[in-house]
């Protein structure tokens, strides 16, 4: 074989060592806010799509092992909505209120965390990631009569 080809095939499979070596080595994509459609989960981590509709939440899994949970959250609905995420021991049907349609949070559990109602207007999608212990956890929309119309979920951590 002629030394120039042989060198531009010993170049050209190097070459393609070295793109496919750095293809592989990347890290996973993070999920990034008010990004459209569904987010593939990172490993070691339970992902709980959460569809938010007026009055509504769905949740694709309403229990899910302790650790790391991603919550991908896509508001299908035409109003803003928030979604509040608490630890608490409180059957549903004993929440305490205030003012009569909102949850009283302080009384209810630990607030574990939040997206806000300006974060998840119509027609986005915002991901939250958590650490959670076994328990049982209140998703929620505490926005003025929302709560009492239903926006209300249990999520069960073992």
């Amino acid at each position: 074989m002629n030394k120039r080809i042989w060198k531009f095939c010993l170049m050209a499979i190097a070459s393609l060592l070295l793109c496919w070596g750095c293809s592989t080595n990347n890290p996973p994509q993070q999920a990034t806010t008010n990004s459209p459609g569904v987010v593939a989960p990172a490993s070691g981590v339970n992902t709980v799509q959460v569809t938010v509709k007026e009055m509504a939440f769905q949740l694709s899994k309403s229990n899910v092992p302790a650790g790391d949970v991603e919550f991908v959250v896509t508001n299908e609905g035409r109003l803003a909505h928030e979604m509040e995420l608490i630890k608490t021991d409180l059957p549903i049907d004993k929440l305490p209120l205030t003012n009569g349609d909102r949850l009283d949070i302080d009384k209810a559990g630990k607030k574990i965390a939040e997206i806000e109602a300006d974060e998840l207007k119509s027609d986005t999608t915002k991901t939250l990631k958590v650490n959670l212990t076994p328990g049982k956890y209140l998703i929620v929309c505490n926005i003025p009569g929302h709560f009492q119309a239903g926006m209300r979920t249990i999520l069960t951590v073992t």
